[in-house]
């Protein structure tokens, strides 16, 4: 498998860690800047855990990158296509304006793994 499909797992790294620590440690001062209420904190524990979900998602990712888990690359795009797909329909039903730029985020991270492995036979890997 090629390097640069592992450099993408740095790529989701970097973005879940940039979302997960301000949502963990500091879900107030974020949300606004997101377009989300920041009462949203005040009603339970999610934004925090989404938080904690981001960045065992930031650990994962790095260790696939460190340990250079060829069979790994591919599960994160099923799951990164799996996020895509929740936001989505999460911003039908709520019209988020950060959202889009979510999808973005983690669309362009898809593709450039996808493009990483152009010529790869990725029968092996699934």
């Amino acid at each position: 498998m090629p390097d640069k499909a592992f450099y993408w797992q740095l790529y989701i790294s970097t973005y879940t860690a940039l979302l997960g620590i301000p949502f963990l440690f500091f879900p107030k001062q974020i949300l606004p800047l997101m377009g989300f209420d920041p009462m949203m904190d005040d009603q339970g524990p999610f934004v925090r855990l989404t938080g904690m979900f981001l960045l065992s998602l930031t650990l994962i990712t790095f260790r696939i990158w460190q340990k250079r888990t060829e069979e790994m690359v591919l599960g994160t795009v099923a799951v990164r296509i799996f996020i895509i797909i929740t936001l989505y329909a999460v911003y039908l039903s709520g019209g988020f304006p950060f959202l889009p730029a979510a999808m973005a985020v983690v669309g362009f991270g898809v593709l450039g793994t996808l493009w990483s492995l152009r010529g790869v036979e990725l029968k092996q890997y699934i």
